[in-house]
């Protein structure tokens, strides 16, 4: 990492005026600056409930069919609209000098003090609101900040702008209106997104993502760099292709086999509203498996900004219905070309996710044996089962010693050791105790709501026989059962166990039949669109 005081990689013309123009989130910060502060406006419990609110825009923003401005409008509305500006603005002053610091990248703040320590003009230029993005600029010696302005009328905050968003072409048009006369100066401009594009553009030296390498020097490149590489590996198109036509062309026969006129009838039985609705729970259940997987990249130390990491987690969707997931593995590939994310790291991530995905489903399952006296041994058996398997995975030192050093005396398998290895380490470090306990907890209400899901349907269906927790146990049972049968997306181990479970349980067996075919749809099939919409949306050519 370069120093404060390091010179830059080439000298600058002490002849003419030096402008260093940062953008904020994500160049100075580690992470996004907006949702922490309203957070801290209006506390834990209705963050929560406004976030819910805006699920349908936040989605819409993540997959790209809403633009930056309008949505962070919309967000601002929900949050600040009717809000006093006295109160808001003291916890935006709150929130500069207590909260910030703590998001800040030192790389960048080592970079922004050098130009200031060289007499060099900083500039500010940022999408975030001026409302706490101007005090903390201040404090730290900026000598000019532009930002998003938010209106307000009689005391009172509109949840509008009162000017148009600081974002792409916005940012130069601002800088050059508001900032300080850049004729003859060289200019310096540090950015990491497509939304600081024209802002590097337009300087005499663009950084993007990056502030010096190991020698001290800047490292300059141009903001196209991951955007504009190529589409998606012709290799991994293909997996694509033959994933989603194969599992559908597997269920298309399962579907006829079992009857297309019961499943008919059985759509017909359960209301549009109540299927819209069961979407949005299992919609909901994968941005809850999506938070837990952002959260353990952070814990490795990879700051991927959320919506690159949403784009790849949904996308890598596309290719579920591949024997235990195995497909999803895809999504390293995404992170590495958009982010640079060590495939190594995110593999570790998706094993971790796997690991406590099945022990989820099994504490699920557990649960509902354990009311049985006969299932009180089978839970203590599975439990031990999964215990050393973590007590193996904390120890990553005897894996090395008795299965990696050995391999590396092969000179074919000697270039996959140190990969693996790192992956071992990531992995150990994601399955330690408060790690762990979050991601089974995070792991866990995705399938819990599966089972509510299914629990719906039956009742829809008129199953009354099935009571909530042996909907969920069913849903989960099959689950499990469908992955260790390696078969694409479990298809067939899954409905097999589902519908003999449904059936054990007192469903009919068109009941059965019918709402394991649509618990299917609403799951598995549903998040193959997903992924492949967003495949074809962010990483085909």
């Amino acid at each position: 990492m370069s120093k404060a005081s390091d010179p830059p990689a080439e000298p600058v013309d002490e002849e003419r005026p030096v402008v260093a123009v940062f953008d904020f989130d994500g160049t100075l910060t580690r992470r996004d600056s907006l949702l922490p502060f309203l957070w801290q406006v209006v506390g834990p419990a209705r963050f929560v409930w406004n976030a819910l609110v805006l699920l349908p825009t936040l989605l819409r923003y993540a997959l790209g069919t809403l633009e930056n401005g309008p949505a962070k409008e919309r967000v601002l509305g929900q949050f600040l609209a009717g809000k006093p500006t006295g109160e808001i603005q003291a916890v935006a002053e709150s929130f500069a000098a207590e909260t910030i610091p703590s998001l800040l990248d030192p790389e960048a703040v080592r970079r922004l003090r050098w130009h200031q320590e060289q007499g060099h003009m900083t500039v500010l230029v940022t999408a975030s609101p001026e409302l706490y993005a101007r005090p903390w600029a201040e404090a730290e010696g900026f000598d000019e900040v532009i930002g998003t302005r938010l209106e307000t009328k009689e005391g009172l905050f509109t949840g509008q702008f009162s000017t148009p968003n600081c974002y792409g072409p916005e940012k130069t048009r601002r800088l050059e209106e508001e900032g300080p006369d850049l004729r003859g100066a060289a200019v310096y401009a540090y950015g990491n997104s497509r939304g600081d594009h024209e802002l590097l553009g337009m300087a005499d030296r663009g950084f993007y993502r990056s502030f010096g390498d190991s020698q001290g020097d800047l490292h300059e490149t141009g903001p196209e760099e991951p955007e504009e590489r190529a589409g998606l590996h012709k290799g991994w198109q293909r997996g694509l292709l033959y994933s989603i036509v194969g599992g559908a062309g597997l269920y298309l026969g399962l579907t006829l086999w079992s009857g297309a006129e019961q499943i008919w009838q059985g759509l017909r039985a359960v209301s549009p509203l109540t299927l819209a609705g069961l979407l949005l729970l299992v919609l909901a259940g994968y941005l809850v498996r999506f938070g837990r997987w952002h959260w353990y990249l952070r814990h490795l130390g990879e700051t991927v900004s959320w919506r690159d990491n949403l784009k790849a987690f949904l996308a890598s969707f596309a290719l579920t219905a591949t024997p235990g997931k195995a497909g999803e593995s895809v999504k390293a590939y995404f992170l590495n070309r958009s982010s640079g994310v060590d495939p190594a790291r995110s593999l570790a991530g998706l094993f971790a996710e796997r690991f406590t995905d099945v022990f989820s489903v099994v504490l699920v399952i557990c649960v509902g044996l354990f009311s049985l006296p006969q299932g009180r041994w089978i839970v203590l058996g599975i439990g031990g089962v999964q215990i050393a398997g973590i007590a193996l995975l904390q120890r990553p030192r005897w894996v090395r010693r008795a299965v990696l050093l050995p391999v590396a005396r092969w000179s074919t398998a000697r270039r996959w050791v140190r990969p693996v290895d790192t992956m071992l380490s990531d992995t150990s470090a994601l399955l330690r105790p408060r790690v762990l306990l979050g991601g089974i907890l995070l792991g866990g209400l995705p399938w819990i709501g599966e089972g509510v899901a299914m629990y719906i349907l039956f009742d829809a269906l008129g199953a009354e026989a099935i009571a909530l927790h042996e909907a969920i146990l069913i849903h989960a049972a099959a689950t499990l059962f469908g992955a260790v049968t390696f078969l694409p997306g479990g298809l067939g181990g899954h409905e097999a166990a589902s519908v003999s479970l449904s059936l054990l349980y007192g469903a009919t067996q068109a009941q059965a039949v019918v709402a394991t075919v649509l618990i299917r749809l609403l799951t598995l099939w549903f998040a193959v669109g997903i992924g492949s919409f967003c495949t074809v949306r962010f990483y085909t050519e």
